[in-house]
């Protein structure tokens, strides 16, 4: 996860094979490093120098082993350097109760898992592409 790269953040391999997939598609691919829970990513984090390279979006999995969605997001917001990178939650639930946890936790944006077998990942492709390349950051 750099700067101008999105995180993918998800436990279960065939979401992880679905995303890339949509990803490969539409040449994103380049732009997305994967971690396969939240301890991972807050590891891989730490091991960055953050003030030169900063991801610009994480997608984060709100259930996983180790860390979840719930605890990698504050962990994400407690510190200074990662604070402000935007985080969508991409979860199976939609029940209001996950969904106001993770903005009241500071999650920018909640979508819920699609299957589409005619075009597997486009919502993740959307979603990314939205950040990536139309959403504008403070630097």
């Amino acid at each position: 996860v750099a700067h101008d790269e999105t995180g993918l953040v998800v436990d279960d391999p065939n979401d992880v094979d679905v995303a890339l997939r949509g990803f490969r598609k539409h040449a994103l691919d380049q732009r997305v490093r994967g971690c396969r829970d939240g301890a991972e990513l807050i590891d891989y984090l730490a091991g960055l120098n953050l003030r030169v390279r900063r991801p610009k979006l994480i997608l984060l999995d709100l259930k996983m082993p180790r860390l979840d969605g719930r605890g990698a997001l504050r962990e994400l917001r407690s510190r200074p350097e990662t604070r402000h990178v935007p985080v969508v939650v991409v979860s199976s639930s939609d029940q209001q109760s996950d969904v106001r946890d993770c903005y009241e936790l500071g999650a920018n944006s909640f979508v819920v898992k699609q299957f589409n077998p005619m075009s597997p990942g486009a919502y993740l492709v959307d979603t990314v592409r939205y950040w990536l390349d139309r959403n504008e950051v403070a630097s």
